[in-house]
């Protein structure tokens, strides 16, 4: 009997090389890499928060497109091992696994340079084996063919859609961010993305996107926490530091699967955004997105250390 996934999350794979520069240099000026990297790690917004629910135990799958070639097997088997269904997990051999190089500077600040490879030249008709076995659907930043199509796949199945925003115009049209919006049960962005969405669809705040469908609004800050909206008002949520700085990349797809391990077993806002908050704390602690994310034990214990008592958030579910 096949077990019933929490979530399907699709996005672009991503094979992370990230460098640590001196500066943000501007056009034509020189920066200095002060940490080469060595080896990739595995990133990609849909397989971060993935991978970090399925290490606070949750079953989560991805949904996504990955080259035929080396990296793009062993990320599917490294996935695999993670405890993560692949089952929809495309391997095309017309191009390499996605890349990124990201390049961060002293105050945590980066540049992203993307190569999409196989997951964007591939234009073939998708289906999803899994999304019959999936609680909720979590759509993230990735190919326009692709994702219209897992969007269609996902409401046409009637499972619940989760939006996490990313200010892309290749991957979200202005055209196709009301539907998006107006499809989703929960949005999920940082401060930049939100002025970004409320610019274009012409509202004045994140509260304007709730209705009968979107139930809740997620607005991250950075160093200063979160901004949760839902019917009831505006929830804030103070950000967990983490032991020390080392790389910000990924933080808010750990914040996302910090706060689905709270909202998909129905806990307050005011939580879920709490372990939001500790699990991207874990995150900043090493270089790459997947690279440190917490299990549970660990998310109680600091938790507890920065918020109280965690004894009422019990097991995983």
């Amino acid at each position: 009997m096949t077990t019933k996934l929490d979530l399907l999350a699709t996005g672009y794979p991503s094979l992370d090389y990230i460098c640590q520069v001196s500066h943000t240099p501007a056009i034509g000026e020189t920066a200095i890499v002060r940490t080469p990297p060595s080896h990739y790690t595995f990133g990609g917004c849909g397989a971060n928060v993935a991978v970090g629910l399925a290490r606070l135990g949750f079953r989560a799958g991805v949904a996504m497109v990955v080259g035929d070639d080396a990296p793009g097997h062993d990320y599917v088997a490294y996935l695999q091992r993670e405890g993560v269904d692949t089952r929809d997990v495309i391997r095309w051999p017309g191009a390499g696994t996605s890349e990124s190089r990201l390049y961060v500077n002293p105050d945590g600040e980066y540049q992203n340079f993307f190569y999409p490879g196989a997951a964007g030249a591939w234009q073939g008709k998708l289906t999803l084996d899994s999304l019959a076995d999936a609680r909720y659907a979590l759509l993230t930043v990735g190919a326009l063919h692709y994702n219209r199509q897992f969007v269609q796949l996902v409401l046409e199945a009637g499972v619940p859609l989760i939006w996490q925003l990313k200010p892309d115009v290749y991957a979200y049209p202005p055209d196709a961010l009301t539907n998006l919006t107006r499809s989703s049960v929960l949005l999920m962005m940082n401060r930049i993305e939100a002025d970004y969405l409320t610019r274009t669809l012409g509202v004045s705040s994140p509260a304007d996107l709730l209705s009968d469908e979107t139930q809740l609004v997620v607005v991250t800050l950075g160093a200063d926490g979160s901004r949760i909206f839902d019917e009831t008002g505006v929830y804030e949520v103070p950000s967990v530091p983490p032991a020390q700085l080392v790389d910000p990349t990924g933080a808010g797809d750990a914040f996302t699967a910090g706060f689905l391990a709270g909202w998909l077993p129905g806990r307050p806002p005011v939580v879920c955004g709490r372990m939001g908050a500790v699990v991207a704390s874990f995150v900043l602690e090493k270089v790459g997105c997947q690279t440190n994310l917490p299990n549970w034990e660990m998310l109680l214990a600091r938790y507890a250390k920065h918020f109280g008592q965690a004894n009422h958030l019990g097991a995983t579910r």
